[in-house]
């Protein structure tokens, strides 16, 4: 497992690690126990034993698909003709079914677009009513409102003055100025 956080450590070579001890005939450091007094966990073998049990299951797995696919072949080998007649005319059956609802829902989408002007691509949905509210939400997407001239000076009159201008004309006009 891997831990949040990082401790400092200087290791030297020569001495044995905390708590340690040194086999004098390998000359090898054997890790230090826990606080508790027990021997440290061996996270490595943990994970190799799990893998090797991990191993094991996918190897019985595969075996009981084998024998999963084998006693289909037998099943199927042992039925009459009939039966398999019935179980090919249920499965053309819902194959002719997953068509016609294929079918319908284009038209569905066909007549959405025909009303929206959506594009008939663009609409999603497996029934009416969930094919025309994903035309309502695209509709003010593909077709959005009209936007008004732009008006660079809303507070100009059309005679070319501002209503600032126009009151200082009035004013000059009232006193007979006519700068």
């Amino acid at each position: 497992m891997l831990r949040n956080h990082w401790q400092p450590a200087i290791r030297f070579i020569a001495a044995p690690a905390e708590g340690g001890t040194t086999d004098p005939d390998t000359g090898r450091t054997a890790p230090p126990r826990d606080p508790d007094g027990t021997e440290p966990t061996d996270w490595e073998a943990k994970y190799k034993e799990a893998l090797g049990h991990s191993r094991d299951w996918e190897k019985k797995a595969k075996a009981n698909k084998a024998a999963a696919d084998e006693l289909e072949k037998l099943k199927e080998s042992q039925m009459s003709e009939t039966e398999k007649a019935a179980k090919r005319t249920r499965e053309l059956e819902a194959q002719v079914a997953a068509y016609k609802a294929k079918e319908q829902q284009a038209e569905w989408k066909t007549q959405v677009s025909a009303a929206t002007g959506i594009p008939a691509e663009a609409l999603r949905g497996s029934t009416l009513e969930e094919i025309q509210a994903h035309a309502d939400i695209l509709k003010p997407l593909m077709h959005p409102a009209p936007k008004l001239p732009n008006v660079p000076n809303p507070a100009q009159h059309p005679a070319g003055q501002t209503a600032d201008e126009r009151a200082k004309a009035y004013v000059r006009t009232l006193f007979g100025n006519k700068d």
